[in-house]
């Protein structure tokens, strides 16, 4: 009863009462059957009760004279209050209906709240609110819904009694005090028991992290505010126990042998979850035989099971500085689903003929038994197959690696020219001592033997896709939409502003085809000192790839089809695709129920998986933030040299030569400055020096901490200026702009 209730309101242009709702229901049933209808009682108590209820859930508002209009059709609204740092805040609606092609179509609309139209919600709340009218400005009418399952927060004293201050600023606004007592400077997840008046909570400690002072587990503090965690349920525990550390017989069977294969494996130093492995052969004709083998993580944890919960909640394993939060645990993901050399593991191959012109001209992609003959890491391979330097151990490996180096360079040539797009910016990381301390930051740069890995997986993944896709059958793709058109018009000024002008190519072919977007990166990478900063810019301006059920391609690979294949111990999406192959293709049930069973399931894990891949990339990125300020703590009041690589109207952001970066705050320097959008500069108004994109500093390192990840440097001299295109002009204009707006103001 309750759709004809929601049609009945929903077509209705003014609030009717009970009894027409009544009338109105009968007449749609006595089309729909084609004679008279009349509700029995038990309906219309039925249909009483249901209005009852969604007048409790605000579906349906009543008025003062016992009339009843759904909540669209009136001025209130349901939708997430997310706060700003001010107090005020925005809230989200989503309106969801089917259009006239019978699809699901769902529009998201966001009302701006006042500070004081919020009515005690906070940062995250489902809320009730009324939209008022030209005069008032939407107001938060109700809290529906306040979901906190847990707070992060430091304990603070207040005489006897202890309370807890959330690290989330949005959440401040709430007053949350512990049962029972605490140590003041302990950090804390709590979970709020009850609400004693608006904004006063009753809380208790679910989880104790380490004191402020203290210098353990700051990166589990770190992961934990992201959701991430080290735990397994209580089932996924008992259900290791089933699980074998080595293989059976049994498990051999219905497998292709390939234990006597030269397979091995090429991986960082530190890496014990190895999820991928390789081979290479030629045949008489020339052609290469190229195995990709991927550890198959399927069969050993079942669909369903509280395993494959766990890793679905996960999405991914997360590796954050020197610690890893696997997605499975590590009696799998460094055990039986490793492929650790010297012992036969289950694995998926994909095994490919590849011509010198690197086209695929057969391939078959089956279930195996391997065992890998080496570990290999990839500082020893680029020395192999840079300097032919090598240990006793790879000596048998040799040959087979340089032509495996010379294949991959094919790979490579062919990609290129059909226009993907490479960034060769190098990566951040922490260098420990074995002591776990922080002794300083290297660069993590693509080398010779990281690039034949990336080639071999870059086709194997695609390969797996075509055959899905060539099958007709479900899979979860990897895609990547067309850089954004309006972005690359400001990166474009920017460039011309900086002196480097991009003129080939205009903003709309830049977005729409990725070999003039190769040209850009390819300029970009001219650009000396300032590569690294527009790479990232460049890469902003860009979608970002996710995973869809829909394969819309791939702009950034020059690829129509390509998912994730190879990495199923510690993404989902790969595990899900070799889940599709065993379902599908190696139990050979392609019916139509079973791609049905398949269709339902991939939007929630593409959704799923693209969040959580969010999530990884932002923890990943504070946590090394945090590591940088963390290690700065012990260096305030030495002095660095930096390259300005932004400037806004607060502060310049700088990067010292050990690639950490910080800011200088406008407050900070001498006298009065403007920011200039024009030339992206500070403009003195005192004469004193303008700071430019690109300039050299000498600076002091003023403060930093680990608690807010901020460094923060004050000027000690310019050593070199950047030359900005007609700086001095644009300059003078922002500067005669702002003293004239100041004199106005004063006169005012």
């Amino acid at each position: 009863m309750r759709d004809y209730i929601e049609k009945v309101l929903l077509k209705a242009k003014k609030p009717i009462s009970y009894e027409k709702i009544l009338k109105k229901i009968e007449s749609i049933k006595t089309n729909e059957i084609g004679k008279d209808y009349i509700l029995s009682e038990e309906e219309k108590n039925d249909i009483f009760d249901i209005i009852k209820e969604c007048v409790g859930e605000y579906d349906i508002i009543k008025t003062p004279n016992d009339n009843y209009i759904h909540y669209l059709k009136s001025s209130f609204r349901k939708g997430r209050f997310y706060a700003d740092r001010s107090g005020a805040g925005k809230v989200s609606v989503f309106t969801s209906y089917t259009n006239r092609d019978g699809k699901l179509v769902t529009t998201e609309e966001k009302y701006e709240i006042r500070r004081d139209k919020v009515n005690g919600a906070i940062d995250g709340d489902f809320v009730l609110i009324d939209l008022g009218n030209k005069k008032n400005s939407p107001r938060v009418e109700k809290v529906l819904d306040r979901s906190l399952d847990y707070i992060l927060g430091e304990v603070y004293a207040v005489g006897s009694s202890y309370f807890v201050k959330p690290i989330d600023k949005k959440k401040q606004a709430i007053t949350i005090a512990l049962s029972d007592q605490a140590i003041e400077g302990e950090r804390v997840a709590v979970r709020l028991l009850n609400c004693v008046n608006d904004g006063f909570y009753n809380a208790e400690v679910v989880k104790t992290f380490n004191h402020r002072d203290d210098p353990g587990e700051d990166i589990s503090w770190e992961a934990f505010k992201y959701g991430i965690d080290n735990e397994f349920s209580g089932e996924s525990i008992k259900q290791l126990e089933s699980i074998p550390s080595e293989l059976s017989d049994n498990d051999m069977i219905g497998r292709e042998d390939l234990s006597d294969w030269m397979i091995f494996t090429i991986d960082g130093e530190d890496t014990k979850d190895m999820d991928d492995a390789i081979s290479c052969t030629l045949n008489k004709n020339g052609n290469y035989v190229l195995g990709v083998h991927i550890t198959d993580v399927a069969s050993i944890i079942p669909e369903g099971s509280p395993l494959d919960i766990d890793a679905f909640r996960k999405g991914n394993s997360y590796y954050l500085g020197n610690s890893v939060f696997p997605m499975t645990p590590h009696k799998i993901s460094n055990g039986i689903g490793s492929l650790n050399p010297y012992v036969k593991r289950k694995a998926i191959s994909c095994i490919m003929e590849i011509t010198k012109e690197g086209d695929i001209v057969n391939y078959r992609i089956t279930p195996t038994v391997i065992e890998s003959k080496l570990k290999m890491t990839y500082t020893k391979v680029n020395k192999l197959l840079k300097d032919n330097e090598y240990d006793s151990e790879y000596e048998q490996f040799a040959d087979t690696l340089k032509m495996m180096s010379k294949l991959s360079l094919i790979l490579r040539k062919k990609r290129i020219k059909a226009g993907a797009i490479e960034f060769k910016g190098s990566e951040l990381k922490a260098v420990y001592s074995d002591d776990g301390k922080i002794t300083g930051f290297s660069l993590r740069n693509q080398d010779v033997a990281e690039n034949l890995i990336q080639e071999f997986m870059l086709i194997a993944n695609e390969t797996v896709d075509k055959e899905l896709c060539r099958s007709s059958l479900p899979c979860v793709h990897r895609v990547h939409g067309s850089p954004d058109s309006e972005k690359l018009e400001k990166f474009l000024r920017f460039l011309d502003a900086i002196n480097v002008p991009f003129e080939k190519y205009n903003s709309y072919e830049l977005s729409t085809s990725n070999r003039c977007y190769q040209k850009l990166v390819n300029h970009i990478a001219s650009c000396d000192k300032l590569t690294d900063l527009l790479f990232r810019d460049a890469i902003q301006c860009m979608a970002r790839a996710r995973y869809s059920q829909e394969n819309t391609g791939h702009f950034g690979l020059a690829k129509d089809h390509y998912c994730h294949f190879t990495s199923p111990v510690r993404r989902y999406a790969d595990l899900t695709v070799h889940r599709i192959l065993w379902d599908c293709v190696f139990n050979k049930d392609k019916s139509s129920k079973n791609r049905a069973k398949w269709i339902k399931k991939l939007p929630e894990i593409a959704e799923r998986t693209s969040h959580m891949e969010r999530v990884s990339d932002g923890a990943e990125r504070d946590v090394l933030h945090m590591l940088c300020a963390k290690y700065m703590e012990d260096h305030i009041g030495e002095e660095f040299e930096a390259v300005i690589t932004c400037v806004s109207q607060d502060c310049l952001t700088v990067q010292l030569d050990n690639n950490i970066e910080g800011t200088v705050r406008v407050r900070d320097l001498p006298g009065d400055y403007v920011y200039s959008p024009d030339s992206y500069s500070l403009v003195s108004l005192d004469g004193n020096d303008n700071y430019y994109i690109g300039d050299r500093l000498l600076l002091k390192l003023k403060s930093s901490s680990k608690e807010t990840k901020k460094i923060d440097f004050t000027i000690i001299n310019k050593i070199s200026q950047t030359k900005i295109n007609d700086s001095e002009r644009i300059n003078k204009k922002v500067m005669i702009k702002a003293k004239t707006d100041r004199l106005k103001r004063r006169r005012d």
